[in-house]
């Protein structure tokens, strides 16, 4: 079987791309032992229907200026022999590229929501979350945005679940192993880090909260905007530089990671490597896999409208030898999807159940 991946070449100003192939790089000779060829692929110019799946990044087609050309382009050279699979690697769980949806085969996507007939909804924002805080606080946005509603309900059957960011690399040296393979395609840089702290290590700090407040859409920042406010009596909630901030995060016992313009963020997943507790909103709208998000087991939650914010935040400082347990559970399942040959093997059996699908 040959598949072709269609995707943009500059991995390092794309880290959604960059988190999509990172474990297909990883387990790529697994992958090859099982008769499947994989080709990334950058530009229309090639063959790219010389294959038998073709996979389609998103966003790629995000950059494409002829992006109706390219959908009739798809339509006409596509044929029974051919599997066209949409992936959508934006970091939430909203707002679906209809278009696509319409006539691709699959439409994978990281995390979806768990009631996917609220897709045939349009969501103000673009995402769930977004959608609540309009309706539930009257927040609105300059630069206003409504997702397009899947309107036939058989659409729905064509979504499923791919893999998440958290399976890339968030360790500290990340960023520069991302650029250092953009540039120079060298399987070398596609590992893991090994460098991690154990929850029972001593940690003099007791909760960790560095975030940005600036984002395009007010309901984007209203979320981080408010929990901002309501630590100012506790912490300093400013950004720090990266190392600053990871060896911050590394002495810390509580990670406090809001939504930002998706559900899921890169802070979770160093504060699985740095040993502490995830405090984040609630996460139980959303499928995802790997299922880093299991409430009192991997990570705390607390309500969008954010009214039982502190109550649980001061529950949590008190009651720390109790709930340090959540950030072992949390260290372990990520060592288990991201460590070692089983993390390659794990990820190779479901890339292939999905491309089979």
């Amino acid at each position: 079987m040959k598949i072709n991946i269609l995707l943009n070449n500059n991995y390092f100003s794309d880290h959604c791309t960059f988190s999509f192939i990172y474990p297909i790089i990883k387990s790529i000779n697994l992958i090859k032992e099982s008769g499947v060829k994989i080709n990334f692929v950058h530009s229309t110019k090639n063959n790219i229907f010389d294959c038998n799946i073709l996979i389609i990044d998103s966003r790629f087609c995000g950059k494409l200026k002829k992006r109706n050309e390219f959908i009739k382009y798809l339509k006409k050279e596509k044929t029974k022999n051919h599997k066209l699979i949409f992936v959508d690697t934006a970091d939430n769980s909203g707002q679906l590229k209809t278009d696509f949806l319409s006539f691709v085969d699959i439409y994978w996507k990281g995390q979806i929501l768990k009631n996917v007939n609220e897709y045939m909804n349009p969501h103000y924002g673009g995402r769930l979350f977004t959608n609540f805080y309009k309706k539930r606080f009257n927040i609105k946005d300059k630069n206003k945005q409504i997702s397009e509603p899947v309107k036939n309900k058989d659409l729905l059957n064509k979504i499923q679940i791919c893999w998440n960011m958290g399976l890339c690399d968030h360790g500290r040296y990340a960023h520069i192993k991302q650029k250092l393979y953009s540039m120079l395609k060298l399987n070398f840089f596609i590992n893991n880090t090994k460098n991690f702290f154990l929850p029972n290590r001593k940690r003099n700090i007791n909760v960790s909260c560095r975030i940005g407040l600036k984002y395009e859409r007010e309901t984007v920042s209203f979320q981080r905007i408010k929990i901002s406010e309501l630590l100012k009596n506790y912490i300093d909630t400013s950004k720090l530089s990266r190392f600053k901030y990871l060896k911050e995060l590394s002495n810390s016992k509580y990670t406090i990671s809001p939504f930002g313009w998706g559900e899921l963020c890169p802070r979770d997943f160093e504060t699985f490597i740095n040993g502490a507790v995830l405090i984040k909103p609630d996460m139980e709208t959303i499928d995802t896999w790997p299922n880093w998000y299991i409430q009192n087991k991997t990570y705390l939650s607390f309500d969008w409208d954010l009214k039982n914010f502190i109550t649980r935040l001061e529950f949590a400082l008190g009651n720390y030898k109790k709930f340090k347990e959540i950030a072992i559970n949390a260290q372990k399942r990520y060592l288990y999807y991201t460590q070692g040959k089983e993390s390659q093997e794990l990820f190779a059996k479901r890339f292939l159940e999905l491309i089979k699908k």
